[in-house]
């Protein structure tokens, strides 16, 4: 048996669909398995698991999956579990991004970043999720680490109507899809798109993501776009169904991200897999997922940036280029291509468990 834990599963968050491909695979290969977690959203969900009642049942021939990107009590409750473990590390954010915004969620990261170093002994094996969190293991000091990619969906349908959507137009439609955390500089955006709408007046921005759990960052970037008189060129959506998000990827002229702080970044994937040409701020994962298939900055020189989405836009072969090239990047994390690096990486747990 295998047994996946996830401290929070939320039904659409990109940890908690790496989990439900991860037990898909194991179904695929036959082998038993199941998703914990400690709280799970919505209540109720199906096919998900009250972690209560997976950890007294685990025996030693089972093996555990544990997905990190946060302090979690759970990791201490592992020592003392048989079976053999694997670590499935996600990133955490470092502290300083939320010092003066929370200090719940700063404390909950320093602690989880000392947690890593501090459970080296706990696991046979830890995967990090690219290159970037690998070298992360490699420093915190562990010594059997390996890559398994995230699964990033490509094929979801969009609507047929979308154009008809409250939020969307014939306009120039910048998107950023992620929830508003301070390392995700959600008020760098709008510094770009402050100079894009400059350029181009009827360009907007469309601004995806939860939005509720930091407050007073929120209201920050709120009052920052009503100072910048923008609050009718930006549109916010705190929650979209996955059809309507497919859509509006495909319906986006430029994906732009200027986070400071990645451990992969699912939406630029699934940006680019929409033929949605990315430009990016340079940090994090950022360049390891981006690869050649976008346009990077190493520095935030905000009018350097909007002019060269203006650029980007008036150039067809450019933009021609750059969405071939996201496409052919998008196609390697696709739920095969990730399958056949499970069954490369996980081929002794595998057999340890029929033997």
């Amino acid at each position: 048996m295998f047994i996946q834990i996830v401290p929070e599963f939320y039904r659409y968050d990109a940890i908690s669909q790496h989990a439900m491909h991860i037990q898909r695979m194991l179904t695929e290969l036959g082998i038993d398995s199941k998703i914990c977690a400690q709280r799970i959203v919505p209540e109720g969900l199906s096919g998900i698991w009250d972690v209560k009642t997976c950890l007294p049942g685990v025996k030693s021939r089972d093996v555990i999956l544990f997905h990190f990107s946060i302090f979690t009590s759970l990791l201490s409750e592992l020592v003392s579990l048989p079976g053999r473990k694997v670590m499935i590390y996600h990133n955490i954010t470092p502290a300083w991004f939320f010092e003066g915004i929370s200090r719940k969620t700063a404390e909950a990261c320093s602690r989880g970043r000392k947690q890593l170093t501090e459970a080296v002994t706990v696991f046979d094996l830890a995967l990090g999720v690219s290159h970037f969190n690998k070298q992360e293991l490699k420093a915190a000091g562990y010594a059997k680490i390996d890559i398994l990619p995230l699964v990033v969906e490509t094929n979801v349908k969009d609507t047929q109507n979308i154009r008809s959507l409250y939020y969307l137009s014939e306009k120039i439609t910048l998107l950023h899809v992620g929830k508003w955390a301070p390392n995700k500089k959600i008020e760098d955006l709008v510094k770009v798109f402050y100079w894009v709408h400059r350029f181009k007046p009827e360009s907007r921005m469309v601004l995806v993501g939860r939005n509720w759990e930091w407050e007073n960052y929120t209201a920050s970037v709120i009052e920052f776009i009503h100072r910048l008189n923008l609050r009718n060129a930006i549109r916010i959506i705190p929650y979209i169904t996955p059809t309507d998000l497919a859509a509006l990827y495909r319906a986006s002229d430029v994906y732009l991200s200027m986070s400071e702080h990645e451990g992969f970044c699912v939406p630029l994937i699934e940006a680019m897999a929409s033929r949605c040409p990315v430009i990016a701020y340079a940090a994090g994962a950022v360049p390891e997922t981006v690869q050649n298939a976008g346009i990077l900055y190493e520095e935030k020189r905000f009018h350097e940036v909007a002019e060269g989405i203006v650029t980007l836009l008036n150039d067809d072969t450019l933009l021609e280029e750059f969405k071939k090239r996201g496409a052919s990047r998008a196609s390697q994390f696709t739920y095969e291509s990730v399958f056949e690096q499970i069954k490369q990486l996980l081929p002794l747990i595998l057999e340890e468990m029929r033997n």
